[in-house]
């Protein structure tokens, strides 16, 4: 009786086994390789995303925050302040939404009056901000306070920034900033094109040097 060999391999050459391993190899190294050149664009992208909205509390926000020092609320005269914020500042018109919080997750301010004084549970990123850091990550808005965020987007570059009292360390609120991840997407998409050209070049000259 005639047995055939289940394994197709097995029925070809060396030559094309090596071929055919090498391409196996080549997908396994795009993929990771694009992954990992991602992961590298999204950490400096929101790292410098971090830096740049802490400067922007400093210069803009802050200023107008300085009454918490004493009070438990913004004046309106404040309130429209900030409201002007995101319209008058290259930042300002790149931010989907803005909020100040208190100590308690209480909102002092949004950019939807609405949501003005509500509380909410306090997040991993609000916390870290009162403890004097600036977090930054993008969020899958998936948090009881991100309701009208949701409605907009399903995905934003969330960001939470501490404000403290002139002259000194005292935080006195925190800023929280969300940004469209458009831009950071199309990088992406563009680097990890240019990874999978450059790996699929790199791997066709060495097939078509060893054929």
């Amino acid at each position: 009786m005639m047995t055939t060999n289940a394994n197709p391999l097995s029925r070809l050459t060396l030559a094309r086994q090596f071929m055919v391993a090498s391409l196996i190899i080549l997908v396994a190294a795009a993929l990771g390789l694009g992954w990992w050149v991602g992961q590298q664009i999204e950490r400096s992208v929101v790292h410098r995303t971090a830096e740049t909205t802490a400067l922007f509390v400093d210069s803009f926000v802050a200023p107008n925050l300085q009454e918490l020092s004493t009070a438990d609320r913004l004046s309106p005269a404040h309130i429209a302040a900030l409201d002007r914020l995101l319209e008058d500042t290259p930042l300002g018109r790149q931010i989907v939404a803005f909020k100040v919080w208190d100590a308690t997750g209480r909102v002092l301010y949004s950019a939807e009056p609405e949501a003005i004084g509500q509380v909410f549970p306090m997040g991993e990123g609000l916390q870290t901000a009162w403890r004097g850091e600036v977090s930054s990550e993008i969020s899958e808005l998936e948090d009881p306070e991100n309701v009208l965020e949701r409605a907009q987007r399903s995905q934003l570059l969330e960001t939470y920034s501490p404000v403290r009292l002139s002259g000194s360390d005292e935080i006195i609120g925190v800023a929280e900033f969300y940004q469209t991840v458009d831009a950071l997407q199309s990088d992406l998409a563009t680097a990890q094109e240019r990874v999978w050209l450059a790996v699929g070049h790199h791997r066709a000259g060495i097939l078509m040097a060893t054929g």
